[in-house]
Protein backbone atom coordinates (compact mmCIF):
# COMPACT_ATOMS: atom_id res chain seq x y z
CA UNK A 1 0.00 0.00 0.00
CA UNK A 2 1.40 3.50 -0.77
CA UNK A 3 0.33 6.10 1.51
CA UNK A 4 0.70 9.99 0.59
CA UNK A 5 1.30 12.13 3.84
CA UNK A 6 0.97 15.53 3.44
CA UNK A 7 1.14 18.74 6.11
CA UNK A 8 0.50 22.59 6.09
CA UNK A 9 -0.75 23.50 3.17
CA UNK A 10 -1.69 26.70 4.29
CA UNK A 11 -4.52 27.74 1.69
CA UNK A 12 -1.82 27.06 -1.31
CA UNK A 13 -4.20 25.25 -3.87
CA UNK A 14 -1.92 25.74 -7.04
CA UNK A 15 1.02 23.59 -5.16
CA UNK A 16 -1.54 21.21 -3.50
CA UNK A 17 -2.94 20.47 -6.57
CA UNK A 18 0.43 19.86 -8.77
CA UNK A 19 1.55 16.82 -6.26
CA UNK A 20 1.44 14.44 -9.47
CA UNK A 21 1.49 10.43 -7.37
CA UNK A 22 -0.21 7.35 -7.40
CA UNK A 23 -1.16 6.52 -3.98
CA UNK A 24 -4.04 4.07 -2.15
CA UNK A 25 -4.47 6.28 0.58
CA UNK A 26 -3.94 9.92 1.84
CA UNK A 27 -3.26 11.07 5.51
CA UNK A 28 -3.02 15.15 6.01
CA UNK A 29 -1.27 16.41 8.73
CA UNK A 30 -2.94 19.75 9.59
CA UNK A 31 -2.83 23.41 8.11
CA UNK A 32 -5.31 23.36 5.46
CA UNK A 33 -6.10 27.40 5.87
CA UNK A 34 -4.32 30.55 6.11
CA UNK A 35 -1.78 32.75 4.62
CA UNK A 36 -2.54 30.98 0.92
CA UNK A 37 -5.09 32.52 -1.49
CA UNK A 38 -7.26 29.75 -1.90
CA UNK A 39 -8.32 27.75 1.54
CA UNK A 40 -11.73 26.79 0.02
CA UNK A 41 -10.13 25.04 -2.62
CA UNK A 42 -7.89 22.74 -0.55
CA UNK A 43 -10.57 22.00 1.90
CA UNK A 44 -12.63 20.66 -1.25
CA UNK A 45 -9.72 18.38 -2.16
CA UNK A 46 -9.23 17.60 1.07
CA UNK A 47 -13.32 16.27 0.92
CA UNK A 48 -12.54 14.20 -2.23
CA UNK A 49 -9.51 13.17 -1.66
CA UNK A 50 -7.95 12.52 2.28
CA UNK A 51 -8.40 9.50 3.92
CA UNK A 52 -7.50 10.91 7.81
CA UNK A 53 -7.34 14.82 8.34
CA UNK A 54 -5.17 16.22 11.49
CA UNK A 55 -6.41 19.70 12.77
CA UNK A 56 -3.48 21.95 12.77
CA UNK A 57 -3.44 25.35 15.01
CA UNK A 58 -4.81 27.29 12.17
CA UNK A 59 -7.27 24.75 11.52
CA UNK A 60 -8.14 25.79 15.15
CA UNK A 61 -8.40 28.82 14.79
CA UNK A 62 -10.89 29.08 12.08
CA UNK A 63 -13.13 26.88 13.32
CA UNK A 64 -13.06 28.05 16.94
CA UNK A 65 -12.03 31.51 16.69
CA UNK A 66 -8.78 31.25 18.79
CA UNK A 67 -5.66 32.58 18.70
CA UNK A 68 -3.21 30.09 16.48
CA UNK A 69 -0.45 30.58 18.85
CA UNK A 70 2.17 30.43 15.94
CA UNK A 71 5.51 31.73 15.76
CA UNK A 72 6.44 35.72 16.56
CA UNK A 73 7.49 36.20 13.40
CA UNK A 74 4.26 34.67 11.53
CA UNK A 75 1.43 35.30 13.65
CA UNK A 76 0.94 39.31 12.47
CA UNK A 77 0.49 37.42 8.69
CA UNK A 78 -1.60 34.52 9.95
CA UNK A 79 -4.46 36.75 11.69
CA UNK A 80 -4.09 39.66 8.77
CA UNK A 81 -4.54 36.75 6.42
CA UNK A 82 -7.34 34.68 8.42
CA UNK A 83 -9.08 38.43 8.49
CA UNK A 84 -8.62 38.75 4.56
CA UNK A 85 -8.68 35.68 2.87
CA UNK A 86 -9.79 32.39 5.22
CA UNK A 87 -12.79 33.90 7.15
CA UNK A 88 -14.39 35.16 3.73
CA UNK A 89 -14.11 33.05 1.57
CA UNK A 90 -14.64 29.53 3.86
CA UNK A 91 -18.05 28.70 4.20
CA UNK A 92 -20.23 27.25 7.17
CA UNK A 93 -19.62 23.96 5.63
CA UNK A 94 -16.11 24.18 5.30
CA UNK A 95 -15.76 25.39 9.01
CA UNK A 96 -18.33 22.51 10.08
CA UNK A 97 -15.57 20.18 7.55
CA UNK A 98 -12.43 21.42 9.54
CA UNK A 99 -14.34 20.73 12.86
CA UNK A 100 -14.41 17.28 12.27
CA UNK A 101 -10.13 16.76 12.08
CA UNK A 102 -8.77 15.07 15.02
CA UNK A 103 -6.24 16.00 17.21
CA UNK A 104 -4.42 12.96 16.42
CA UNK A 105 -5.07 9.93 14.91
CA UNK A 106 -3.63 5.70 15.86
CA UNK A 107 -3.08 4.71 12.52
CA UNK A 108 -2.41 0.65 11.76
CA UNK A 109 -1.30 0.45 8.06
CA UNK A 110 -0.17 -3.59 7.17
CA UNK A 111 0.78 -4.22 10.63
CA UNK A 112 2.98 -0.78 10.85
CA UNK A 113 1.48 1.10 14.04
CA UNK A 114 1.73 5.02 13.43
CA UNK A 115 0.91 8.14 15.47
CA UNK A 116 -0.39 11.38 13.33
CA UNK A 117 -0.46 14.37 14.97
CA UNK A 118 0.58 18.12 14.15
CA UNK A 119 2.56 19.33 16.80
CA UNK A 120 3.73 16.71 18.97
CA UNK A 121 2.27 14.05 20.65
CA UNK A 122 2.94 16.01 23.94
CA UNK A 123 1.25 19.26 22.48
CA UNK A 124 -0.77 17.90 19.19
CA UNK A 125 -1.67 21.69 18.54
CA UNK A 126 0.97 23.72 19.28
CA UNK A 127 4.62 21.67 20.26
CA UNK A 128 7.01 21.79 17.39
CA UNK A 129 8.97 18.91 17.25
CA UNK A 130 12.81 19.70 15.67
CA UNK A 131 16.17 17.74 17.05
CA UNK A 132 16.30 18.95 20.74
CA UNK A 133 11.90 18.22 20.43
CA UNK A 134 12.38 15.21 19.04
CA UNK A 135 15.06 13.29 21.27
CA UNK A 136 13.14 14.19 24.22
CA UNK A 137 10.26 12.36 22.53
CA UNK A 138 12.55 9.48 21.33
CA UNK A 139 13.19 8.99 25.42
CA UNK A 140 9.56 8.30 26.10
CA UNK A 141 8.74 4.84 26.23
CA UNK A 142 5.01 5.00 26.30
CA UNK A 143 5.47 6.52 22.83
CA UNK A 144 8.33 4.45 21.18
CA UNK A 145 7.04 1.15 22.32
CA UNK A 146 3.66 1.77 21.06
CA UNK A 147 3.92 3.40 17.82
CA UNK A 148 6.58 2.50 14.71
CA UNK A 149 6.11 6.03 13.57
CA UNK A 150 5.26 9.41 14.36
CA UNK A 151 4.57 11.51 12.10
CA UNK A 152 4.52 15.46 12.79
CA UNK A 153 3.81 18.44 10.73
CA UNK A 154 4.43 22.02 12.00
CA UNK A 155 7.76 23.28 11.76
CA UNK A 156 7.59 23.47 7.49
CA UNK A 157 11.12 21.61 7.61
CA UNK A 158 11.31 17.78 6.47
CA UNK A 159 12.47 15.73 9.22
CA UNK A 160 13.33 12.08 9.79
CA UNK A 161 15.04 11.51 13.20
CA UNK A 162 15.81 8.17 14.20
CA UNK A 163 13.92 6.55 11.85
CA UNK A 164 11.10 6.94 14.28
CA UNK A 165 9.79 10.51 14.13
CA UNK A 166 8.88 12.18 10.57
CA UNK A 167 7.85 15.65 8.99
CA UNK A 168 7.09 15.80 5.33
CA UNK A 169 7.65 19.46 5.81
CA UNK A 170 5.03 21.91 3.70
CA UNK A 171 3.13 21.00 0.77
CA UNK A 172 2.14 24.56 0.48
CA UNK A 173 4.72 27.14 2.29
CA UNK A 174 7.86 25.61 3.01
CA UNK A 175 9.91 27.73 5.43
CA UNK A 176 13.75 26.27 4.78
CA UNK A 177 14.95 28.66 2.54
CA UNK A 178 13.69 26.27 -0.96
CA UNK A 179 10.40 27.14 -2.20
CA UNK A 180 9.68 24.06 -3.68
CA UNK A 181 6.90 22.41 -1.40
CA UNK A 182 7.23 18.66 0.06
CA UNK A 183 5.38 15.99 0.90
CA UNK A 184 6.38 12.06 1.89
CA UNK A 185 5.29 8.44 0.36
CA UNK A 186 5.29 5.55 2.40
CA UNK A 187 5.38 2.12 0.95
CA UNK A 188 4.24 -0.43 3.12
CA UNK A 189 5.17 -3.43 0.80
CA UNK A 190 9.21 -2.77 1.99
CA UNK A 191 8.57 -0.43 4.65
CA UNK A 192 9.98 2.44 2.68
CA UNK A 193 9.52 6.46 3.40
CA UNK A 194 10.32 8.43 0.25
CA UNK A 195 10.34 12.72 0.62
CA UNK A 196 9.79 14.77 -2.81
CA UNK A 197 9.95 17.93 -3.63
CA UNK A 198 7.98 19.18 -6.22
CA UNK A 199 7.40 22.89 -8.52
CA UNK A 200 4.71 24.43 -9.15
CA UNK A 201 3.24 27.58 -10.87
CA UNK A 202 4.08 29.86 -7.55
CA UNK A 203 3.80 33.27 -9.52
CA UNK A 204 0.34 32.34 -9.74
CA UNK A 205 0.10 31.78 -6.24
CA UNK A 206 1.52 34.99 -6.11
CA UNK A 207 -1.07 37.13 -8.44
CA UNK A 208 -3.71 35.72 -6.03
CA UNK A 209 -2.17 36.75 -3.09
CA UNK A 210 -1.44 40.11 -4.28
CA UNK A 211 -5.54 40.49 -5.58
CA UNK A 212 -6.43 40.02 -2.02
CA UNK A 213 -3.94 41.43 0.53
CA UNK A 214 -2.75 44.81 0.72
CA UNK A 215 0.47 46.04 -0.31
CA UNK A 216 2.92 45.74 3.15
CA UNK A 217 0.90 42.31 4.20
CA UNK A 218 2.05 41.43 0.02
CA UNK A 219 5.31 42.35 0.54
CA UNK A 220 5.83 40.70 3.83
CA UNK A 221 4.60 36.97 3.05
CA UNK A 222 5.61 37.13 -0.96
CA UNK A 223 9.46 35.52 0.28
CA UNK A 224 7.68 32.07 1.26
CA UNK A 225 6.23 31.35 -2.39
CA UNK A 226 9.11 32.88 -4.40
CA UNK A 227 13.03 31.34 -5.07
Amino acid sequence: MKILIISDIHGNYDALSSINESYDKMIFLGDAVDYGPEPDRVIDFLRENSDINIMGNHDNAVAYNQDCMCSFDMHDLSERTREKISMKLLGKNDIDYIKGFKSYAEINIDNKRFYATHGSPMNNLNGYLFATEAEMLYKKREFMEKYDFILVGHTHFMMMYRNKIINPGSAGQPRDNNYMPSYLLYDSRDNSFLFKRFNYNYENTLKKLKNLLDDDTYNKIKRFYSP
